[in-house]
C-alpha cells in the first residue's frame, strides 16, 4: 500500500504524453470526422480529470500512509509540470486560440524559469519550497485545460450554444488566471531567491 502515491504518480507521467497524442490525432479528424474528434476529446477529458485527480489522491494517501518520502514529492511536483506541459504543448498545436496559446507560453516559460532557480539553489544546498500561489496556479492551469477540454467536446458535439459558450469563457478566465498567477508566484520565488543570496 505504501507503494500506491508513488504509483498514481507514475500513471499521472505516464498518461501525459498519451493524452496529449490523442489531441493530436483528434486534431486530424476535425473536417473529416467531427463526431469521431468529440468522442475522442470525451475520453481525454475523462482521462484527463482522473490524471488531475491523482495530483490530489497521491499526497493525501502518502500522508496518510505515512509514505512521504523526498523522491515521491520530487516525482510528484515532475508528474504536474508533465501533465500541464503535454497538454498544453499538444492544445496549442491542435486547438488552442492564438490568446491561449500566448497565456500557455506564458505559463511554460515561467515553469521553465522556476526549474532554473531551483536547480541553482539546490546546488547552494538550499530548497525553494512551494509558494500558495504556486499552488493556485497548478489548479488553475488543471481546471482550465480540463474546461478546454470539455469545451472542444460539446463544440464538436453539437451541445446546446449555451453550454459550448460558457465552456469556452470558463476555459480562457481559468487559463488566463493561471497565466497570472504564474507571473506572479515567479516573482515571488525570484524575491525569494534575491532576499537568500
Amino acid at each position: 500500500m505504501k507503494n500506491l502515491p508513488t504509483t498514481l504518480t507514475i500513471f499521472r507521467i505516464i498518461a501525459a504524453p498519451l493524452l496529449a497524442g490523442a489531441v493530436l490525432y483528434a486534431s486530424t479528424l476535425l473536417y473529416s470526422d467531427p463526431y469521431l474528434a468529440g468522442f475522442i476529446y470525451a475520453l481525454i477529458f475523462i482521462f484527463f480529470v482522473i490524471a488531475a485527480l491523482t495530483d490530489w489522491l497521491d499526497g493525501y494517501l502518502a500522508r496518510k500512509l505515512d509514505a512521504v518520502t523526498p523522491l515521491g514529492a520530487a516525482l510528484d511536483h515532475a508528474a504536474d509540470k508533465v501533465l500541464i506541459t503535454c497538454m498544453l504543448v499538444a492544445l496549442a498545436f491542435a486547438a488552442l486560440p492564438i490568446g491561449l496559446v500566448a497565456a500557455s507560453v506564458l505559463i511554460l516559460g515561467r515553469d521553465v524559469a522556476v526549474a532554473g532557480l531551483r536547480e541553482g539553489i539546490a546546488a547552494q544546498g538550499k530548497s525553494l519550497p512551494v509558494s500558495q500561489l504556486g499552488k493556485w496556479k497548478a489548479a488553475a492551469e488543471m481546471a482550465g485545460v480540463g474546461a478546454f477540454l470539455a469545451f472542444q467536446t460539446a463544440a464538436l458535439l453539437q451541445a446546446d450554444g449555451f453550454i459550448v459558450a460558457g465552456l469556452d469563457m470558463a476555459a480562457r478566465v481559468l487559463i488566463w488566471a493561471a497565466a497570472a498567477l504564474a507571473l506572479l508566484s515567479g516573482a515571488q520565488y525570484l524575491g525569494a531567491l534575491l532576499k537568500r543570496a
